[in-house]
């Protein structure tokens, strides 16, 4: 089963490699259509998400919002496949770092950055181009694909070009060792998808409600005390995006687990009220979402 499933993935990347952008966008427009008028895939979780964090909106403004949302949800899914087949070089102009001199210091000085992004606008192309525009190696912490034949493909394309890949349940391991490399790492979490199982997460106030936010990653930034910073992705255009670095806290400042996952709280919440469409509302993301489902 796993070869077939595997099969069938490398033909569907096969395919885009000869599919140009403006074909991209006008297959991206068909299937949006079919996924949010004719299946209506979880636009119950979508309208219901949008309400619970936006109640002073107008029903009609969170349908707008939640219209512009499965445009960029489905341009998102096939530019992931665009940017596997296609060569990471022309990608660049597509998704450029607005700032790449503010980690010119912590390069200079040799030091390793912890990073945090999170699934707003595409976060898909960021290991495959990030790495050609920073001096830092970036090292993307992942969670493992059930297929294993699918997975060894992804971390293959996710690596290289000064970018590497990490199983998440190996990041303890490598920041012990992180102190070992000779150049220097940006290691990054995105940490804004709902904890499962037995995961570590926090609970904190979040657009209105209550959100549970992954605590492992803060916790690996506590105890590395480096400095911390984001990842933002800024939608300029269909198919183009600006990459900026911010600071969420300089090197040494000793913060807890608690406070850096606020400080990445508070900071995905400025960006979400930014450009609401932007953000992955298709999740069951707050705590109160199965009450809130009921009433």
């Amino acid at each position: 089963m796993h070869t077939v499933s595997y099969i069938g993935f490398r033909f569907v990347v096969g395919l885009f490699k000869f599919i140009p952008f403006p074909l991209l966008y006008r297959l991206s427009d068909l299937l949006r259509f079919i996924l949010k008028d004719i299946i209506g895939y979880r636009k119950s979780v979508i309208d219901q998400n949008l309400a619970y964090c936006f109640p002073e909106k107008t029903k009609a403004e969170r349908t707008l919002i939640a219209n512009a949302y499965y445009k960029n949800f489905v341009d998102i899914i096939l530019e992931s496949f665009k940017g596997l087949a296609i060569n990471p070089g022309k990608l660049i102009p597509r998704y450029k770092v607005r700032n790449p001199e503010i980690l010119v210091d912590a390069y200079k000085s040799n030091e390793h950055l912890i990073t945090y992004s999170q699934h707003y606008n595409n976060w898909e192309w960021g290991p495959i181009c990030l790495g050609l525009q920073t001096r830092h190696h970036i090292v993307g912490i992942v969670k493992l694909i059930a297929n294993p034949l699918i997975n060894n493909y992804m971390i293959d394309g996710r690596s290289g070009n000064n970018v590497s890949v990490v199983p998440s349940r190996e990041t303890g391991k490598y920041l012990q060792d992180l102190h070992k490399k000779s150049n220097p790492q940006a290691l990054v979490f995105i940490a804004d998808q709902r904890p499962s199982g037995k995961e570590r997460f926090l609970e904190l106030p979040f657009l209105g409600g209550v959100g549970r936010f992954h605590h492992g990653a803060a916790i690996y930034a506590s105890k590395a005390n480096l400095a911390i910073y984001s990842i933002d992705v800024h939608r300029i255009g269909r198919g183009r995006y600006e990459i900026e670095f911010v600071q969420l806290a300089e090197k040494g400042e000793g913060l807890t687990p608690e406070q850096i996952t606020i400080l990445y709280k508070e900071h995905l919440e400025n960006l979400i009220l930014q450009s609401p469409e932007s953000w992955l509302w298709t999740h069951k993301r707050f705590k109160e979402y199965v009450d809130y489902k009921k009433k």
